[in-house]
């Protein structure tokens, strides 16, 4: 596997019921049963869209955007006015296929979802991007400036992971603009 031939080459594409979700795996049931089994209906309903990063017709990674809001009081060191709320995307589900873990794919993903959000900020009003993080990759997202809103500290993070691997923590990143 050429991971630079991969990623000069993936592209995403939009969820639709063609795909063979069937061979994808993340390794976390959670996020493996929303995509096999909610996603496509989450998109039916108008309360999330699935991209799937594909190369060589095979699924990589996939996210799920949908809209959301985030409160002054949670930002108001990084909000440059005042608003009760602002507006944000929410990146509602986010996973690397486990043959592509821990090649820095992830971050690729990751960081290309920044980037298509930033676009979408030119057209629509959007000032955040925000993510329930599982405690476990607080620390991934945290390599692309999200911040946590309520635990900052590494070691807390670890402990409420460790008593509940499906505890999230709402992290947010402020869109930058292009």
């Amino acid at each position: 596997m050429n991971i630079k031939d991969i990623i000069e080459n993936y592209h995403y594409e939009k969820l639709n019921s063609s795909h063979d979700l069937t061979s994808f795996s993340c390794g976390v049931k959670d996020l493996d049963d929303f995509l096999k089994d909610d996603a496509l209906n989450y998109q039916e309903r108008n309360l999330s869209v699935t991209y799937l990063a594909m190369y060589g017709g095979e699924i990589i990674g996939y996210v799920s955007l949908l809209a959301d809001t985030i409160a002054y009081e949670k930002i108001k060191n990084d909000a440059s006015i005042r608003l009760r709320e602002y507006p944000a995307v929410k990146i509602g589900r986010f996973a690397v296929s486990k043959k592509y873990s821990g090649q820095h794919f992830g971050q690729e993903l990751l960081d290309n979802t920044c980037k298509q959000i930033n676009k979408i900020s030119l057209k629509i009003g959007v000032s955040f991007i925000t993510v329930d993080a599982y405690c476990n990759a607080c620390g991934f997202y945290s390599k692309s400036k999200f911040k946590s809103i309520n635990v900052h500290n590494p070691k807390k993070v670890k402990r409420i992971a460790e008593r509940n691997s499906k505890k999230t923590i709402l992290m947010f990143k402020k869109i930058e603009k292009i």
